[in-house]
């Protein structure tokens, strides 16, 4: 299977380097081409564009920012649709709205490819490792033939269900539960701090509770104010959460912490956060309780 790969960040990276060590025939594109060099040192070749590097491949596999760069790296005689051929299939591993999704599903339809939706559950640490939790949501027929290339960076991958906005529907729920969860460590630990108490009894509960590795680390890190860049940064979290919002809002089912998050997040990012982890939003948290 000849494999195109467009998107080369932090997530990106590591998700194509993961298909490259499995010795897909990989074909590479970034806007900043000195992020290919990884790639191309392991026997992936370099393109000079969207459209150069989905010209002959079989699935085309975006890793970009949000619903904006995914659709200029699409559209354009220099973009994906261009050099797609009949039949091939463009998987976005990013998290997008699902209404996004739909329409980039009607948009391949109408251009004889097809789309698969395929947002991914974990860090770039996470990535690196191989060990993703990958939701396909798409025509049977695409899903089953990107099933092999999404397991060679995944632990495992769910199939959801044929209309792609379902699987961005499920990755966004997952994605409020975590941050829901970094708001109501950080406001536990600022109230019993406040109270005197010394927080790292919390620890303890959470860590124990909350048993997923991730968010063990994440009770420790909150506590101990330990936000480094590397995570995932603040930046993609207020997309996320925005999108979380937009999709509650046209369902008619409110997230109400998610306003409370946005706002902090905001907050964090006007002040200089935007590359630190989206767990930082305890220093908010921790201000407007009156500590240093």
């Amino acid at each position: 299977m000849k494999i195109a790969f467009i998107g080369l960040g932090k997530m990106g990276s590591a998700i194509a380097g993961n298909i490259a060590r499995r010795h897909f025939d990989l074909a590479v594109w970034n806007r900043s081409p000195e992020k290919m060099k990884p790639l191309l040192d392991l026997s992936a070749k370099g393109a000079t564009s969207a459209r150069d590097a989905a010209q002959g491949r079989d699935v085309i596999i975006t890793s970009l920012m949000d619903d904006s760069s995914v659709l200029q790296t699409l559209e354009g005689e220099n973009g994906i649709l261009a050099g797609m051929r009949p039949g091939s299939i463009h998987l976005c591993v990013t998290t997008i709205s699902p209404a996004l999704a739909d329409d980039l599903a009607a948009r391949h339809l109408g251009h004889g490819t097809r789309y698969v939706s395929g947002p991914v559950m974990g860090r770039p640490d996470v990535a690196a490792a191989g060990q993703l939790l990958t939701y396909l949501a798409g025509e049977a027929r695409a899903v089953a033939t990107v099933i092999p290339v999404a397991e060679a960076f995944s632990r495992a991958v769910r199939v959801v269900s044929a209309k792609a906005s379902d699987a961005n529907i499920v990755k966004l729920g997952i994605n409020y539960s975590i941050v829901s969860l970094l708001e109501l460590m950080g406001e536990v630990y600022a109230f019993t701090e406040k109270n005197g108490i010394e927080a790292g009894i919390l620890k303890d509960f959470y860590q124990t509770v909350l048993a997923h590795p991730g968010l063990k680390q994440y009770a420790g890190n909150i506590l101990e104010r330990n936000f480094p860049a590397g995570g995932f940064a603040m930046s993609g979290g207020l997309k996320d959460v925005k999108l979380m919002l937009d999709a509650a809002a046209q369902c008619g089912a409110p997230l109400q912490i998610g306003d409370i998050i946005l706002k902090k997040m905001e907050t964090a990012i006007a002040e200089g956060m935007g590359e630190r982890d989206w767990a930082a939003i305890y220093e908010i948290t921790r201000r407007e309780a009156g500590l240093n």
